[in-house]
């Protein structure tokens, strides 16, 4: 069930620290669960550490994966976008929004822009998973909506993409709906200017990050032998 839901363009103090507080109580469950359990890796995470606010994106595959990146972004505190109805809800609508994430309405999805913005400029991490919805544990990624390009063109900002490689384990022979490896692969910053020539729009320096975003999701998940699908998948 759905709950009455306005996109929020400021934070009051006290919602941010229950934010931190929120994030600082969840991140141990890292170590406790999801590092073991997922054998999670991570590499490039200097990508993430070295610079100021960015948008940052992945393929989208799990229903864990926000602790993916919280573990990826640590000791920084990633934000995330969501579809609108998940902070709505009212079963889990409360803890998407203590851990940090922001609804996007569909019929008006820049009504977030000033809120973006604000992180943005406070030098915040701000996620998407630019797929617009989850395919389960495939490793195939769909293709790429160029939202989180245009905000990160909109704000001047670098994007920053992150394939999540799914890696097969000698137990799905006999369990396969048991959790895959999960490893994640930082790549480079992409930065606004470097796709500004005479006479470009907007929407087409979007366009381009969102294809060069893409492309090194899927070459690196070939490259790192991303090999596990859900047998409906297969």
């Amino acid at each position: 069930m759905e709950g009455p839901y306005r996109p929020l363009t400021e934070e009051t103090k006290l919602h941010r620290l229950l934010i931190s507080a929120a994030y600082r109580l969840a991140y141990p469950l890292l170590w406790l669960v999801i590092v073991p359990f997922y054998r999670l890796k991570v590499t490039g995470r200097r990508q993430i550490r070295n610079i100021g606010g960015a948008v940052t994106v992945m393929n989208h595959c799990l229903y864990m994966e926000w602790l993916f990146v919280c573990r990826a972004a640590w000791p920084r505190q990633p934000r995330f976008s969501m579809e609108e109805a998940n902070i709505r809800r009212k079963d889990v609508g409360w803890a998407n929004r203590l851990m940090g994430g922001f609804g996007i309405p569909d019929d008006h999805p820049m009504a977030v822009a000033p809120k973006i913005r604000v992180l943005l400029e406070k030098g915040e991490l701000v996620h998407f998973f630019p797929e617009g919805y989850l395919k389960f544990r495939s490793q195939t990624p769909s293709e790429f909506l160029p939202g989180a390009a245009w905000f990160a063109c909109m704000n001047n900002v670098p994007i920053i993409p992150i394939a999540e490689v799914l890696l097969s384990r000698g137990i799905h022979r006999a369990a396969p709906w048991w959790p895959p490896r999960v490893r994640l692969v930082i790549g480079s910053p992409l930065y606004p200017a470097d796709y500004q020539t005479a006479g470009t729009r907007l929407r087409d320096r979007a366009a381009r990050m969102t294809e060069d975003c893409e492309r090194f999701i899927r070459e690196t998940i070939a490259r790192e032998g991303g090999d596990y699908n859900w047998p409906s998948d297969r």
